[in-house]
C-alpha cells in the first residue's frame, strides 16, 4: 500500500483512544482472537451471500473460487 494511501487512512481515523487500548489489552489473547475469527467468518459469509445473489447460476464450487478471486484481488 503506497506510503499516501496509509497516510490518508492515518488522518481519517484520527488518534488513537488510550483508553481503548488500554481496555482491549485486558481482554486475553485467546478471547481476542476468537473474536477476530468470528468477524472474519461473517465477513466471508457475507461476501459469499452477496456473490449468491450476484450469479446465482453458479455452482458452490465456482462461488467459491470467484470468492477466492476477488479476496485476492482485494488483498
Amino acid at each position: 500500500m503506497p506510503t499516501q494511501d496509509v497516510d490518508a487512512i492515518l488522518q481519517r481515523l484520527g488518534p488513537p483512544d488510550e483508553l481503548q487500548i488500554r481496555l482491549l489489552l485486558r481482554v486475553p489473547p485467546e478471547r481476542r482472537l476468537l473474536t477476530m475469527l468470528e468477524m472474519q467468518s461473517s465477513i466471508l459469509d457475507g461476501l459469499l451471500m452477496r456473490l449468491r445473489r450476484q450469479h446465482p447460476e453458479l455452482s458452490d464450487y465456482e462461488h467459491c473460487r470467484l470468492m477466492f478471486q476477488r479476496l485476492y484481488q482485494n488483498g
